[in-house]
């Protein structure tokens, strides 16, 4: 048994331990509302930087935060998992570093004010930039990496793209590629929407771009080679063989040395000789026409044929896959738009549909803008300062960058009643300001989405009106390293036809 004077002992070095630790916890209480106080007066005078997991002690686990995001990404939950665990930590506004860069996300009711401040306004001190790894892959001089200037006079020399008659002969060329597939899908009663999708959507782009081409071993070669720069975007960036980035930039190679044989064989044999009307063409005589200060180089028309090919195919791809989906989990209002679809198809007598058709689809379209809502294939829209600057509140450094993200607006509730319902009818009603950002706000508005929706369009009236779906594998699993979320399964579907003699 203890004796009393070792007791006494004991009670005496106890209360010398918390005498002596006493004023360090006074200390480090004191310390913390200092900081607290600091951060307050900061963040009100618009000095303080967004939270986040990049200073003072987890400097060292800045590699961890790519790390992390290239986890969700190789996983079935998709990249976007690490923006939604890392909001739900930090708010509505939140920096982390990614691939080496500093970038700062905003969410819900931030993202859509900074839609305004910053994508619509196009302000001079905030440029478009998006990771390092898809500029070596799209090339610097493509749409989508390039500067203010460069960007405006691109966006004019490929506007005439987008103009009616193009537009037209695109709508024609689609609606008889996509008839054709599903033609022959329909003899096997199953299809993997998302490959269907991929190969008529490459086709009609090709077709518009370059023309039509009848070596089916090119063209295949071309469609892998696309695949394998998409697939490489969210890739670390190491130039070794075997890595994801290495074979992404093998294909850009191969894809430009094939785009040159064809500018160089159209060069030899005449351009003005040549009577092809694909894009092409008309940059290579726009460019033989122009003057010095406004011909693009070679390399500035290689560089946005295949940013042209992967925004018009992949991403239109996608969102078609979704839709579809979508209409599979739905089969009330698959129905509903069906019946509507089949009166529309009966007062054009089964003829090739055209712009006019698609503008009397007024379900149709509201179905196709709630998919693209759901979907939210770009998931947010990045700017970097070009200077210090003030963002929502908060201190911006030099050379951050800046995402504007839009998966959460479409997501908001305070925006969209029960949004994780599909609802087309929600688009009865007008739209709050930036509360719909599919194709981006202001000067950099995405300049394929009339395309966009013409393929979604024409896809979904020919498949409606001549099938009835169901899913074959209800897997919501995301596929790894994609660039944009997409189905892992690719979204299979049984079909079932609806009438026997001819299509709709």
């Amino acid at each position: 048994m203890m004796s009393m004077s070792t007791m006494v002992e004991l009670a005496w070095r106890f209360a010398a331990a918390h005498v002596l630790l006493l004023p360090a916890a006074v200390g480090g209480v004191a310390y913390l509302l200092l900081r607290a106080l600091r951060a307050s007066q900061l963040r009100q005078e618009g000095n303080s930087p967004p939270p986040g997991g990049i200073g003072g002690w987890c400097r060292g686990a800045v590699g961890a935060e790519t790390l992390s995001f290239l986890a969700d990404n190789s996983s079935g939950r998709g990249f976007y998992h690490f923006v939604h665990a890392r909001a739900l930590r930090h708010g509505a506004c939140f920096r982390t570093v990614l691939f080496g860069r500093t970038h700062v996300f905003l969410l819900s009711s931030r993202a859509r004010a900074a839609a305004a401040s910053l994508l619509a306004a196009d302000p001079p001190h905030l440029a478009k930039r998006y990771v390092r790894t898809v500029a070596d892959l799209l090339g610097e001089h493509s749409l989508l990496c390039t500067s203010h200037g460069a960007h405006r006079r691109m966006r004019r020399a490929v506007a005439g793209l987008f103009a009616a008659a193009p537009t037209a002969a695109f709508a024609a060329a689609f609606d008889r590629l996509i008839t054709a597939r599903l033609l022959a899908d329909g003899c096997t009663g199953r299809a993997v929407v998302l490959d269907a999708a991929l190969d008529v959507t490459f086709r009609a782009i090709c077709e518009m771009l370059i023309g039509p081409q009848e070596d089916a071993h090119k063209l295949g070669q071309l469609q892998s080679d696309v695949m394998d720069v998409t697939q490489a975007m969210l890739a670390l960036p190491i130039r070794l063989p075997g890595t994801r980035f290495y074979r992404g930039l093998q294909a850009r190679k191969r894809i430009m040395d094939a785009l040159r044989q064809e500018i160089c064989m159209r060069r030899e044999n005449g351009l003005k000789l040549d009577r092809r009307d694909d894009f092409l063409q008309t940059l290579l005589l726009k460019s033989h026409m122009d003057s010095p200060e406004e011909a693009l180089t070679d390399e500035q028309i290689l560089d946005n044929i295949l940013t042209l090919i992967i925004a018009g195919q992949v991403t239109t791809a996608t969102a078609i896959t979704w839709m579809v989906k979508y209409l599979g989990d739905n089969t009330d209002l698959q129905e509903k738009l069906r019946s509507i679809q089949l009166d529309l198809a009966s007062k054009h007598h089964d003829a090739p549909l055209t712009l006019q058709h698609l503008n009397t689809m007024d379900y149709a379209y509201k179905t196709v803008k709630e998919s693209l809502r759901m979907a939210t294939i770009v998931s947010w829209f990045p700017r970097v300062a070009l200077k210090d600057c003030q963002v929502a509140g908060f201190h911006i450094k030099k050379d951050w960058i800046i995402n504007v993200d839009a998966r959460s607006i479409h997501y908001d509730p305070a925006i969209y009643d029960n949004p994780t319902l599909f609802d087309p009818s929600r688009f009865n009603d007008d739209m709050k300001p930036y509360s719909f950002l599919v194709f981006g706000a202001g000067s950099r508005t995405c300049l394929g989405m009339n395309l966009a929706k013409i393929m979604m369009l024409i896809f979904l009236h020919r498949l409606i009106t001549n099938f009835r779906w169901e899913m074959a594998d209800h897997d919501t699993s995301l596929e790894k390293w994609a660039m944009f979320p997409r189905l892992k399964n690719g979204c299979p579907i049984r079909l079932t036809p609806i009438r026997k003699d001819k299509m709709h």
